[in-house]
């Protein structure tokens, strides 16, 4: 069906739009604090250094003492071994941050076939109010002939002549209402509607 073929154009359009490109990009930065709190230990990580330069020779051969000319140290604090908090909630992050993207994306699809079902429905309803319009304004020339030939009264015309006004006002209101959806569905897709329709 050409218009199921249209409809998954125009999601696809929508989901290359900046709205749902910014929830891949928190994404990636989510990504990238888990890198940080996997990392995170090494900040408290301390190496030290000593020199000994002092010289203990002994008068005595019989007992030999060697003491290091060099002292290495390393700290590392047990707590940060064990307690991997942050990680788990990066973690969490992470999949809170994908269930939002999934989410996103199925109420992106749900609001542009919404609307271009609303669209595509404004067609068949100003059509039918173009044939009131057409109607009203037959009765309204026919009604306004008489008026000049004096066969009816100005009240009669009056009540055609609105007649004809209310029925061209309702087929305007549909056509704005058909192009604010438009705009809509422009908005979310990053192009002009009839650009889509035309492929």
């Amino acid at each position: 069906d050409s218009s199921t073929i249209i409809e998954e154009k125009l999601v696809e359009l929508a989901l290359k739009g900046p709205f749902y490109k910014g929830a891949e990009h928190q994404n990636k930065i989510n990504e990238y604090q888990l890198k940080g709190a996997k990392n995170s230990w090494l900040n408290l990580l301390t190496i030290s250094t000593n020199y000994n330069d002092q010289s203990f020779a002994s008068d005595n051969q019989t007992a030999a003492y060697i003491y290091p000319k060099y002292f290495f140290g390393v700290t590392i604090p047990l707590g940060t071994l064990f307690s991997r908090t942050e990680i788990k909630a990066a973690r969490e992050g992470i999949e809170i941050s994908k269930n939002n993207q999934e989410q996103l994306a199925r109420n992106i699809r749900a609001e542009v076939i919404s609307k271009y079902r609303q669209y595509k429905n404004y067609f068949a309803l100003i059509s039918l109010q173009s044939q009131a319009v057409d109607d009203e304004e037959t009765a309204f020339l026919q009604v306004k002939e008489k008026f000049r030939n004096g066969a009816i009264t100005i009240e009669l015309h009056n009540i055609a002549q609105k007649k004809y006004n209310d029925e061209l006002t309702k087929k305007l209101n549909l056509q704005l209402q058909q192009d604010m959806i438009k705009i809509d569905i422009e908005r979310l897709i990053g192009t002009s509607l009839e650009n889509v329709l035309k492929q």
